[in-house]
């Protein structure tokens, strides 16, 4: 039995994709955030006779902001912890206590994430203990255990730095923990992020792929054409 969590905030302005303010007013951050959901929701589809989907948030109270467009198939509970590390260590656990043998946290940052990328960590569970799935800026979209190591999420990770990766690889090593990798991917958090997504898309990245439709419409509307080819 495996699961897979998607640990995302409700897209409220102000209160989601802030770094993203000096190009988009909170309204509009709270809109793109909407899409990179869509995107993760429309990628869940292709997986979801394969594994079981849960959607952990924060706040609490505001999931009906997504009623329209939660896939009915998406269990959901609130987030639970002081700090990202705790939440990402509660949810794992939660599910892990339900009787999955293999359970993969992912982050809402990741629009381009595709099936593949996520039964690939799978398969890498096989053979180690700690599945790891790296981004560009230091940290890591992804995370899949068999069995809880909460050390992984010790408060000496500093949370939303460049040193998370890191952080978390020593941590490993010194538990003796075998860990894998999976595809490299880049999140959306700032200005610089979307000139690159955009440039990404423009060089046919995506021929192939799952276009994450929702994401590039909403960037065509807002900051400019972008050219691309729909799987």
């Amino acid at each position: 039995m495996e699961a897979l969590i998607l640990m995302t905030r409700i897209p409220i302005p102000g209160q989601t994709k802030t770094r993203l303010m000096d190009i988009f007013t909170g309204e509009e951050c709270a809109e793109i955030h909407r899409c990179f959901l869509l995107d993760l929701f429309s990628m869940f589809g292709y997986i979801k006779e394969d594994v079981d989907i849960f959607l952990s948030y924060t706040p609490d109270g505001s999931l009906n902001i997504l009623e329209e467009i939660l896939p009915d198939y998406i269990r959901t509970f609130p987030q639970r912890g002081d700090n990202l590390g705790k939440r990402m260590e509660n949810a794992i656990n939660k599910v892990l206590n339900m009787g999955y043998k293999k359970v993969i946290l992912i982050g809402s940052d990741i629009p381009s994430i595709q099936p593949e990328d996520v039964m690939e960590g799978f398969e890498i569970l096989d053979d180690n203990d700690l599945c790891l799935g790296t981004t560009f800026d230091g940290g890591y979209y992804l995370i899949g255990m068999k069995k809880l190591y909460k050390e992984i999420f010790d408060d000496s990770i500093k949370w939303g730095r460049k040193t998370v990766l890191e952080g978390t690889m020593q941590i490993a090593n010194n538990l003796g923990l075998r860990v894998g990798l999976a595809t490299k991917h880049m999140d959306i958090d700032t200005m610089e992020d979307i000139i690159r997504f955009k440039e990404k898309i423009n060089s046919g990245y995506f021929t192939g792929k799952i276009l994450p439709k929702h994401t590039v419409a909403y960037l065509e509307k807002h900051r400019g054409e972008i050219k691309y080819v729909e799987r």
